[in-house]
């Protein structure tokens, strides 16, 4: 035990020694902590902080007001979305955000469309000066005419403002006001119209950005406007009240146009004609489109029409927003109804082609110019305008096809409602209307079959182009839109196949003759599909010994006619002949040849069969394999006693 005190108590010693050491000891340098500028990763950035014009933040050092620090990670994450990173700053461009107008790249929040994050040679960031800034975004065709008001080569901010503003496209005051700004000279501004006190509505006549016209005016003006010559329909301009008109509206313009006196009980009439309302569609002094109408055509009808939309077909004229190629605006003509220029179908004429209303073989209602039996005039949800599904219409007419319909098989064109696909729906110059004869008809889908045969042996009624010798055009009971069941058609040409025999060749029987024939064309004798003897072989399984025993010549080498029949035969196996004939046309069967071949037996002339396959054998005597043992071993003696031991 006090040994055992003595041992513990040295272990103590030895431990506060070590700890007095270690205090003792110098302590480690401590390890400074290094943070990197973003400056030390991004130096291309680095003279972006002190030329031009800076973004605050960057010019401040402050990388951190619009991105996260990202360390190793090879990407810059900013703080938040762009649409919404640059509003806690620029909490001006939030206020123009709940202003009526606002420019749309604002609106999307996408500031980036107009100004550069980091630096820019322009002020406020943006990334190019006005007005090349703006044409990034707004076609410069409007701004770069023969005449330009000088606004816009000053710069777009000279009227607009940038983000949003209280008036229509983003003026900074209202037009009149912002016109006025600038053309501030009372007396002038009424020299130079006439005598008139003009202090507003400067759009009506002249264009805000450029022009084709001195003065910048539009490019349709009313003729008395560009004269000078006001007072034709307004009071004198030293009257009480100089912009008066003389007449009524509707008078003013009867007396130098020729349009119909409205009539409130014409409905031929167009009704702001039979109302008097002129300015329904045209604007008094000037305009941008022919006529001086208050808008674009296409875009004029529709503030009273209701727009007809499709997914299958729109009249072009339409689409165009030419309603005028088929309408009078003002009065329909004699006897029509829908402002219609004339009779509806005859105005189809006026730009569609008429050689097909005078072909030799044209439909009823194409000669007789009943466009509309078939199309409707402005959209339809079918192709070609078609009143209803094509086939659908040409059943309207044709209804004994009907009948073809219920067939078993029916041509792809009939079974897609597809007529128009062989027929011309107008005129032809063949029969029934078709687009082409023969052939040529068939070609337009089945080009690939015609053109695998050209260098082939054809079958006459193809070589012909006679396709409706074997097919019907529209249907069919039988495969391939055949007119008759497949040995009919090819008896009604092969008469000799017709006679009767005791033995068919299966496919023949079962009037299979394309299991076989090609019905159009070859590159085999007899339209094969295959040269002999692999057409054969794709039934019979008469090769099986061939490639490990010993084939009969004629069966390797496709002489298959040489022993058989294609079609019929009166005897087995279709031999062309009884087997013996068969054999002796080729081997000596005298009975002495025989018994040297057959241990001295002189079998019948006709028992080759029974021992021998006429194709091949696992060896060259071509007998069966399986054998009667005293047969396999040649010893006949066992059996034929007239054979010597």
């Amino acid at each position: 035990m006090r040994r055992y005190l003595i041992s513990f108590g040295f272990l103590i010693i030895v431990l506060i020694s070590l700890v007095f050491l270690y205090g003792c000891a110098s302590s480690p340098p401590k390890m400074e902590k290094v943070v990197k500028d973003c400056l030390d990763c991004h130096d291309e950035y680095r003279t972006l902080t002190t030329e031009n014009n800076v973004h605050a933040p960057l010019q401040q050092d402050s990388c951190r007001a619009c991105h996260r620090n990202h360390g190793l990670i090879g990407e810059v994450y900013l703080k938040a979305d762009k649409t919404r990173l640059c509003l806690p700053c620029h909490r001006n461009i939030q206020e123009n955000t709940e202003i009526p107008v606002v420019h749309q790249p604002v609106a999307q929040g996408q500031c980036l469309e107009c100004h550069q994050p980091h630096n820019s040679i322009n002020p406020a960031l943006l990334s190019a000066t006005s007005p090349q800034l703006c044409f990034a975004c707004h076609d410069q065709t409007i701004f770069t005419r023969n005449v330009r008001h000088q606004p816009v080569e000053t710069g777009c901010d000279s009227c607009h403002a940038t983000h949003g503003a209280e008036e229509p496209f983003l003026l900074k005051v209202p037009a009149d006001q912002q016109c006025l700004s600038c053309h501030d000279q009372p007396d002038q501004l009424q020299t130079q119209h006439a005598g008139y006190p003009l202090s507003s509505r400067c759009n009506d006549c002249h264009l805000v950005h450029s022009s084709q016209a001195d003065h910048l005016l539009r490019d349709f003006v009313h003729n008395p406007v560009k004269q000078g010559q006001c007072s034709d329909c307004h009071n004198n301009p030293d009257d009480s009240e100089p912009f008066a008109l003389k007449q009524a509206a509707v008078q003013l313009c009867r007396n130098c146009h020729e349009t119909p006196h409205p009539d409130t009980g014409n409905s031929q009439q167009h009704a702001p004609v039979r109302d008097g309302d002129c300015f329904a569609c045209h604007t008094a002094h000037a305009s941008d489109y022919p006529g001086r109408l208050k808008t674009s055509p296409q875009k004029l009808c529709l503030e009273c029409h209701q727009e007809e939309t499709s997914s299958g077909s729109v009249h072009a004229a339409y689409k165009q927003g030419n309603c005028l190629s088929c309408h009078n605006p003002h009065q329909a003509a004699e006897g029509q109804n829908s402002l219609l220029n004339g009779p509806l179908d005859s105005l189809c004429l006026t730009c569609h082609d008429q050689h097909e209303t005078t072909a030799v073989v044209p439909h009823d209602p194409a000669q007789q110019q009943r466009c509309s039996t078939c199309h409707l005039p402005h959209t339809s949800p079918q192709q070609m305008l078609l009143t209803q599904p094509q086939q659908a219409l040409c059943l309207s007419c044709h209804d004994e096809m009907r009948d073809d319909l219920a067939r078993e098989n029916l041509h792809a064109p009939v079974a897609t409602g597809q007529c128009s696909g062989c027929h011309n729906p107008h005129g032809s110059s063949n029969p029934q209307l078709l687009r082409a004869q023969g052939a040529e008809l068939c070609r337009s889908c089945h080009e690939e079959t015609l053109t695998q045969a050209e260098d082939q042996l054809k079958h006459q009624p193809f070589a012909r182009g006679e396709c409706r010798t074997c097919h019907l055009p529209h249907s069919s009971d039988h495969s391939g839109l055949a007119v008759q069941p497949e040995n009919g058609i090819c008896f009604s040409c092969h008469k000799d196949l017709q006679k009767t025999s005791q033995f068919s060749h299966q496919p023949f029987a079962a009037g299979n003759c394309a299991n076989c024939h090609n019905p159009h064309a070859s590159d085999q004798e007899h339209y094969l599909l295959q040269a002999l003897p692999d057409l054969c072989l794709t039934c019979h399984d008469t090769d099986r010994y061939w490639s490990q025993g010993a084939a009969h010549a004629p069966a390797q080498q496709g002489k298959c006619f040489a022993c058989h029949e294609a079609h019929i035969s009166n005897h087995d196996g279709l031999l062309n002949k009884p087997a013996s004939q068969l054999c002796s046309s080729c081997h000596d069967l005298t009975p002495q040849q025989l018994a040297v071949h057959h241990g001295g037996i002189a079998p019948g002339a006709d028992s080759c069969l029974s021992c021998h396959d006429s194709h091949g054998g696992p060896d060259r005597s071509l007998t069966f394999p399986i054998k009667h043992e005293p047969f396999a071993e040649k010893d006949c003696a066992a059996c034929h006693k007239e054979v010597a031991p």
